[in-house]
């Protein structure tokens, strides 16, 4: 073999498709008769169409189980939100009058706790709080008036215990992060108070024997927050606070006073030397008023309304322990003589 010959042998082996790669030619015939072989044995019905190609596609990025539950998240999420602010599916109104014992009622306290966790800030929850304790004790109220649900009056009442309890929370909070408006909460709370003492009162009359320690612990729970509401108004009247005008703290002061004075009208004489006690104190908080001592005014009241509460505790249940003297028999009714 000549020189010449190998030489071309060797640029041949060079320039040959490494890898052993098929001829372009070939790959091209083979191509053709794949795809016309396939033409041939596919059915027209078969061929994808836009909503298979795009539900393919979504079961690549999301499967249809997962995207069904997200819908259903997301339906339930405007529903609430369509309850909670009166404008979507449902409203707020339809549960508003659920009563406790009602099918709705849950669905009702399921919306108020949405509502507290969408509040914007710690006064918004205060007022929710506020709100939600005014329906808690038009419950109670309406529940007192109807002997079939009386026993739901107990629960009732520990959920509006924990109203009140997150309003002291909540006027805690408001002292730190918002100084300036805890006046505003606190006087409000102090009105609230009154009113729900004046209700729980009113129910006491007409409430099973069962039912009473509830309220009782209910008004002592309220008593103690008012003091504490008592607290912040005399706190920024001595920083001077314009919210906290004299005039404001010495009404509010007065208010209680008049309360206390009206428990022991009704005082027994079992309780004489306690109802002596609870005017000796409520004569001293008045005369501190006068001095304008008023932290120690509010120390005195605290002692006024423990002293105030016990007599009337003790009339109450005196009233409720004294049997009721038998009736005298009547001339028509008395037997004849022997």
């Amino acid at each position: 073999m000549r020189k010449q010959e190998i030489k071309d042998i060797l640029k041949n082996i060079k320039n040959e498709r490494r890898g052993g790669a098929p001829h372009e030619s070939w790959v091209r015939q083979s191509r053709e008769i794949l795809l016309m072989q396939a033409r041939n044995t596919m059915e027209v019905t078969t061929k994808p169409n836009f909503t298979g190609t795009m539900r393919h596609l979504f079961s690549i990025f999301m499967p249809m189980e997962g995207f069904a539950m997200a819908g259903r998240a997301i339906g339930v999420f405007l529903l609430v939100l369509g309850t909670v602010f009166g404008g979507g599916l449902v409203s707020a109104q339809v549960y508003h009058n659920a009563a406790p014992g009602d099918m709705a009622y849950k669905v009702k306290l399921a919306i108020e706790r949405v509502q507290l966790a969408l509040a914007p800030n710690d006064e918004y929850r205060a007022q929710l709080h506020t709100a939600f304790a005014d329906r808690r004790m038009d419950e109670v109220a309406r529940l007192a008036e109807q002997p079939s649900r009386v026993q739901l009056v107990p629960a009732t009442l520990v959920a509006f215990g924990a109203e009140i309890n997150a309003l002291q929370s909540g006027l805690e909070t408001l002292r730190v992060s918002d100084p300036n408006g805890v006046v505003e909460t606190a006087k409000l709370m102090e009105r609230k108070i009154a009113v729900y003492q004046n209700v729980l009162s009113k129910a006491s009359a007409t409430l099973p024997e069962n039912a009473l320690a509830s309220v009782t612990t209910s008004r002592d729970l309220l008593d103690g927050v008012s003091i504490k509401a008592m607290a912040v108004i005399v706190e920024k009247h001595i920083a001077g606070d314009t919210e906290a005008p004299k005039t404001v703290l010495v009404t509010k002061f007065e208010e209680h006073l008049k309360v206390a004075e009206a428990k022991l009208d009704s005082a027994t004489q079992d309780s004489a030397s306690k109802t002596t006690e609870a005017k000796a104190a409520i004569a001293a908080t008045k005369q501190l008023l006068k001095e304008e001592k008023y932290e120690a005014a509010l120390s005195k009241m605290e002692e006024v309304v423990h002293l105030t509460n016990e007599v009337e505790q003790d009339t109450k249940t005196e009233a409720t322990t004294t049997p009721t003297p038998p009736a005298s028999p009547s001339k028509e009714s008395a037997p004849p003589a022997k």
